[in-house]
């Protein structure tokens, strides 16, 4: 489950990796960076599903249609699960946070039947950007996220929310919209 980044935004997220890879140039083969159109927000990772499955997930998320469409800001430079021995680097969200949590913790409300175990971490929504091949500690990568701390990506309208499936090859994951959900009208 996932909220798609829009298009318009991905050339401002691009600009923050390009500074990134200036910064700390000999770590750029320690990366592996998401692809610009594979770029989203995860309200809810759910794993391998089967077809029979994956028909009662779909069901379960019919509801979405009625939540009501709202804005996202993204800001922020930041890594899981700290600058210092980063694994995951992402770009934060400043406004709409509360719309996002809420519409994770109804997925998982309405998934939690279906056997899909509820997350263990509290919802903290960001968009990843890259993920390090081995985390350790990187002092120019470090110095890199801090001085990144309060890019300003952009803001988009959360319309839909989709079903993704991921496929991983070699080159990467592929991404697959297997539902989408549009929110309807403007929420409060």
């Amino acid at each position: 489950m996932a909220v798609n980044l829009d298009p318009a935004l991905r050339a401002a997220v691009e600009a923050v990796r390009r500074r990134l890879v200036e910064a700390w140039p000999h770590g750029e083969r320690l990366v592996k960076w998401v692809e610009p159109e594979n770029l989203h927000l995860t309200l809810k990772f759910l794993g391998e599903v089967g077809e029979g499955k994956a028909v009662d997930v779909l069901t379960a998320l019919e509801g979405l249609a009625g939540r009501g469409e709202f804005y996202v800001r993204y800001a922020g430079l930041g890594a899981f699960p700290r600058a210092r021995g980063a694994r995951v680097l992402w770009i934060g969200v400043t406004e709409g946070a509360d719309r996002l949590a809420s519409l994770a913790a109804w997925v998982e409300d309405r998934l939690r039947p279906l056997g899909f175990p509820p997350e263990e971490r509290p919802f903290s929504p960001h968009l990843t950007i890259g993920r390090l091949r081995t985390p350790a500690y990187h002092p120019e990568l470090q110095r890199a996220v801090e001085r990144e701390a309060r890019v300003e990506v952009g803001s988009q309208r959360v319309q839909s929310v989709e079903v993704m499936e991921s496929v991983l090859r070699r080159q990467g994951p592929v991404y697959t919209v297997r539902a989408s959900y549009r929110l309807g009208g403007p929420g409060a």
